[in-house]
C-alpha cells in the first residue's frame, strides 16, 4: 500500500514539473497537441487508480465507504489537472519558477496527510497480522491470539467503528478467553452498525445467554426471539431455542429445534454430536417419564452418574493468598475452550478434592458425559477472573478417556502462564 502511494506521488510530480522543465516557444498547435496528450495521461492515471481501488475493494483491503472517498479524491484530482491543462498555454513565465519548490514540498505532504485520514494503511497492517495469525494459529500449542493484532483491532474500531468484521474478530478473541462480558459488548457494538444482521444477532444472543449463567433471563429470551425472527434456520439460534424448550420441559419442541440445527452441520463434528446427545436424552425422557418421576427429575438423577474426582494442591513455591480463587474445569481434548464442567473454590481450601459431574455443566447438551476424551485444568487466578490471563498459575492433566462412571486425577499448580 505504501508503495502504491509513493507511485502516485511520483506520477503527480511529473505533472507538476512538466510546465517548468519542458517550457519552450513551440507553436500554438503543438501546445494544443501537448494539452491533449496531457489530458489523456490524466484520464489514464484516473483509470489506473480506479482499477487499483476496485481490486482493493474486491479483496477486502478497503470497504465501500473508503472506496467512495478514494474515488471522489481521484475525480477531484482529475478535474483539477484537466482544468490546469486547459487553462495554461503550455508556457510558464520565468517568474513562475518560484512555485516549483513550494509545489514539490506541498504535494507529498498533502498527499500523505490526506491518505492518513481516509486511506487504508492501518487496515493493510491489520490484514498482514490476520494472515500471520492464520498461518500460525493451527500450529501453536494453544489458541493464543497475536497481541499486536488485538491491539491494532481495538485501536482501529475507535476510528472505524462501522467495520463489523473487526468487532466480530474482537468478540471471537474474547470468547477464546472465556470473557463473555467483552464478547457481548463487541457483538452489541457491531449490531449498532448492522442491527438486522442475522449472524450478529445469533452470536449476541448466545454470548448473552452464557453471560447470564446459562439462564433464560428476560433479556436473553428477547435476544433469542429477535435472532430467531431474523433467521429461523440459524443453527446457533435453533440450538438456543432447543435449550430453552428443554429447560421448560417441552422435550418434543426441543428435539425439533435441535434436529433443525443438525441439518446444517457435519455429522462427524463435535457440535452435531453434542446436539445428538441432547436429542437422545430428550427422547429417552419422553419414553421413560409415563407413570414414573418427571423427566427433569430423571435427568437430575442421571447427572450424578458420571463424575471426575480431582485432587488439587498448590506448589509451596507459588505465591498465593488465602482468598485467591482457584478454577477447576473439565474440557474436551479437541474442541472449543468452553468447559464441559467447572467449579471455583478459594486457595485456602487447598489441598483438597473437587468432584466434577454433569450438574456442573455450563451449557445444556454439552455435559461432562457427552465427551469421550477430556483433560482437567486447575488454575490459580491472579485477578479473580474466570478468564485465563498472563501471570496466572495452573496445572493441566494429560487427556484421558472417560469410559467409566468415575475417574480420579491429581494436579499440582506450579506453572505460570506467559
Amino acid at each position: 500500500m505504501l508503495t502504491w502511494m509513493l507511485t502516485l506521488i511520483a506520477v503527480a510530480f511529473l505533472f507538476v514539473l512538466y510546465p517548468f522543465v519542458f517550457n519552450d516557444d513551440s507553436s500554438v498547435n503543438k501546445g494544443q497537441e501537448q494539452g491533449k496528450i496531457a489530458e489523456k495521461d490524466n484520464v489514464r492515471l484516473f483509470k489506473e487508480q480506479q482499477g487499483q481501488f476496485q481490486r482493493q475493494l474486491d479483496v477486502g483491503d478497503i470497504d465501500a465507504q473508503q472506496f467512495a472517498r478514494l474515488m471522489t479524491e481521484a475525480e477531484q484530482l482529475l478535474l483539477a489537472n484537466t482544468a490546469l491543462t486547459s487553462n495554461r498555454k503550455y508556457k510558464v513565465l520565468s517568474g513562475g519558477l518560484w512555485l516549483l519548490p513550494i509545489l514539490v514540498l506541498l504535494l507529498p505532504m498533502a498527499t500523505i496527510a490526506l491518505y492518513q485520514q481516509v486511506g487504508a494503511i492501518e487496515d493493510q497492517e491489520i490484514a498482514a497480522l490476520i494472515e500471520l495469525q492464520s498461518s500460525v494459529g493451527n500450529n501453536s500449542v494453544s489458541d493464543s491470539w497475536n497481541v499486536e493484532l488485538i491491539e491494532a483491532l481495538q485501536q482501529r474500531v475507535i476510528s472505524r467503528p462501522e467495520n463489523i468484521y473487526y468487532w466480530a474478530m474482537l468478540a471471537q478473541w474474547a470468547i477464546s478467553n472465556n470473557d463473555m462480558a467483552s464478547a457481548n459488548e463487541y457483538f452489541a457494538a457491531a449490531l449498532k452498525v448492522a442491527p438486522s444482521d442475522s449472524f450478529l444477532l445469533a452470536q449476541y444472543a448466545e454470548s448473552l445467554f452464557l453471560l447470564d449463567g446459562n439462564r433464560f433471563t428476560p433479556r436473553v429470551v428477547t435476544a433469542v426471539d429477535t435472532a430467531f425472527a431474523a433467521d429461523t434456520t440459524n443453527q446457533t439460534v435453533l440450538g438456543l431455542k432447543g435449550i430453552e424448550a428443554f429447560a421448560n420441559g417441552d422435550l418434543s419442541l426441543a428435539i425439533t429445534y435441535w434436529q433443525g440445527a443438525q441439518q446444517q452441520l457435519d455429522p462427524a463434528g463435535a457440535i452435531f454430536q453434542g446436539l445428538q446427545t441432547g436429542i437422545d436424552r430428550a427422547q429417552l425422557l419422553l419414553t421413560s417419564s409415563p407413570g414414573g418421576s418427571s423427566p427433569m427429575t430423571q435427568l437430575n438423577e442421571r447427572e450424578q452418574a458420571v463424575n471426575v474426582s480431582v485432587r488439587v494442591s498448590i506448589d509451596p513455591r507459588v505465591p498465593t493468598t488465602p482468598d485467591q480463587r482457584v478454577f477447576v474445569a473439565a474440557l474436551r481434548e479437541d474442541g472449543p475452550p468452553m468447559p464441559l464442567a467447572a467449579k471455583k473454590i478459594s486457595a485456602s481450601q487447598l489441598p483438597g478434592t473437587i468432584v466434577l459431574t454433569d450438574a456442573d455443566a455450563l451449557v445444556a447438551g454439552q455435559e461432562l458425559s457427552t465427551a469421550k476424551r477430556i483433560k482437567i485444568v486447575a488454575r490459580l487466578s491472579s485477578s479473580g477472573s474466570a478468564t485465563p490471563q498472563a501471570g496466572d498459575w495452573e496445572a493441566v492433566s494429560d487427556s484421558f478417556i472417560l469410559d467409566k462412571k468415575s475417574a480420579q486425577v491429581s494436579l499440582i499448580i506450579n506453572r505460570q502462564r506467559k
